[in-house]
């Protein structure tokens, strides 16, 4: 058992000055929030309304509620992302089936060349499921890319989910909805561990998912998770089973779903990500799950529901993308995140 494993609740204070103020730790353990078990909270921070990390309570914005409806126009979010390799190399074997080369964000964001040309057109409005840690709920990605498909696919698309968060990115309009959960692990929401750490808006259970899953029925899921699970140490089996069973949870509530799974963004941990954190596995630890993903995600997709790998690592620089080594900055990381997400889904409308 590793002795500190590391955890983070990114602050809203944090995400929109890009400074470390906004973060705290608990004393002897180096990690934010409270934890009862042999993690604390998870390197996927939340936001907090009050920009206390160790609240049990809501960032501003989230809670359960619909979507907003998409649409219309605001001003551009700052961008950001985690590494932790200069430069962001991609990871051997990762490349088969994945958007990233074919469809990728340039050195500005923006998306360039098709995703995914044999996807099936959908239909009608898209309804696109946001899932995942505090990368999801507490970072501007989610409103660059609905800035984004607004320009290009306008009225054709919701961002949907049971929660809405907003972590203050200057975009007015854009829906908030999601399903990320602030400090959560993919592999405890598949064991059923609600209580080892404290996330935002609280720790789901498989359970939860599938009820949020049947309540929305999502077109298409963005899979980013498993970021807290790499730094608490999970390995990358443990984290593709997890996987695993969140796409059939999201399959039982529509057999025809698209799942958009990412090669999640690589870490740079460092005291200043919070007080005594460290992750030295990690630099390898990232790309070796983002090996196996693009290995694994060909033998769960199937003709009805497609499973496609969107290349999220490669480009990415944990210093320059983030605001703490791990979470997407308000400036470069969400651009980037959001433009990746951007070209997979473009061949859907």
């Amino acid at each position: 058992m590793r002795s500190v494993p590391k955890s983070l609740f990114l602050s809203t204070a944090l995400l929109s000055a890009l400074a470390c103020a906004g973060l705290a730790c608990n004393s002897g353990r180096g990690s934010t929030g409270t934890a009862s078990g042999p993690t604390a909270n998870a390197a996927a921070g939340s936001s907090s309304g009050a920009g206390s990390p160790g609240s049990s309570g809501s960032p501003a914005g989230s809670g359960s509620g619909a979507s907003a409806s998409s649409g219309g126009s605001g001003s551009a979010p700052p961008t950001g992302g985690a590494g932790s390799d200069a430069g962001g190399s991609q990871p051997a074997g990762s490349d088969a089936g994945t958007v990233g080369d074919s469809g990728h964000a340039d050195a500005a964001g923006a998306a360039t060349g098709p995703a995914d040309a044999g996807l099936p057109k959908i239909p009608g409005t898209i309804t696109i499921m946001p899932i995942g840690d505090s990368i999801t709920r507490a970072t501007c990605w989610r409103a660059q890319l609905w800035q984004t498909l607004s320009a290009n696919f306008p009225s054709r698309f919701h961002l949907v989910g049971t929660l809405n968060s907003d972590p203050g990115c200057g975009v007015t309009g854009y829906d908030t909805a999601n399903q990320g959960y602030s400090s959560s692990l993919v592999t405890e929401v598949v064991a059923g561990v609600t209580t080892a750490r404290t996330c935002d808006p609280f720790c789901p259970s498989l359970s939860d998912l599938q009820t949020a899953f049947d309540s929305v029925k999502p077109s298409v899921a963005l899979i980013h998770y498993g970021t807290n699970d790499v730094w608490n140490g999970k390995a990358p089996s443990e984290i593709l089973s997890a996987y695993s069973a969140v796409i059939d949870a999201l399959r039982a509530a529509n057999p025809a779903i698209v799942v958009l799974l990412a090669q999640i963004i690589p870490m740079n941990v460092t005291a200043t990500t919070c007080a005594g954190c460290s992750c030295p596995a990690c630099p390898t630890a990232v790309p070796a799950l983002n090996a196996q993903i693009a290995a694994w995600a060909p033998t769960k997709t199937t003709a009805a529901s497609p499973i496609v790998v969107v290349d999220q690592y490669t480009g990415f620089d944990a210093v320059a993308d983030t605001a703490d080594g791990v979470h997407p900055n308000a400036t470069t990381g969400s651009r980037k995140m959001a433009a990746k997400w951007y070209a997979a889904l473009a061949p859907l409308f």
